[in-house]
């Protein structure tokens, strides 16, 4: 049976070793008129100034995964929840809620058919960013089937299938597999 052909990003499930619902966020900043959109389930990354921006790089070192944000609308002056922020919002103190803990495991899709049980315990960049969906904010970004490899140089470790009945067939492109990420900022001993 062929895989549901939708990228989800990378969708939280719960913790090294936890049950499915030790899953929590913390607060960072997104830079006054950051230019690129971050949508839900995009992996980012800690800027030297201290706020965070769309982890798009294979190897980039993250802080996490994004689930979202609050700003006030420069146009309406309403407060916003968003599950994505759009990009180039000229707005200060925009609250970034993402997935930061190192041990935190996340379900993703493989982009090919390199998946399988071979692949667990091997390390995997993402594949080449695809930009969201506008309409539910829910990110484009899956895993890099022709990058499973033991370097360290990788985003995430492959940790094991995931039990998806609908996204198990690793034969077929789009299957579901739980990573962690390999190249955490907070384990990283270098600061930003």
């Amino acid at each position: 049976m062929a895989n549901i052909n939708s990228v989800f990003g990378f969708r939280p499930v719960k913790g090294v070793g936890a049950g499915y619902t030790a899953i929590g966020s913390n607060e960072y900043l997104i830079a006054n008129g950051e230019t690129s959109a971050i949508f839900q389930g995009d992996p980012v990354v800690l800027n030297a100034n201290g706020s965070i921006s769309v982890g798009s790089t294979a190897g980039a070192e993250l802080i996490g995964i994004f689930n979202g944000c609050f700003y006030d609308d420069p146009t309406t002056k309403k407060p916003t929840f968003s599950n994505f922020y759009p990009g180039g919002v000229a707005q200060d103190n925009m609250q970034a809620f993402v997935f930061d803990d190192p041990n935190m495991l996340f379900e993703a899709k493989i982009d090919d058919t390199n998946g399988g049980q071979a692949q667990v315990g091997s390390n995997a960049n993402i594949a080449t960013y695809a930009a969201g969906s506008t309409n539910n904010g829910v990110s484009g970004v899956s895993i890099d089937g022709s990058s499973f490899a033991t370097s360290n140089a990788a985003n995430f470790r492959v940790v094991s299938l995931s039990t998806d009945v609908d996204n198990n067939d690793y034969t077929a492109a789009n299957a579901s597999i739980i990573v962690k990420i390999n190249k955490h900022s907070l384990t990283d001993t270098t600061g930003v």
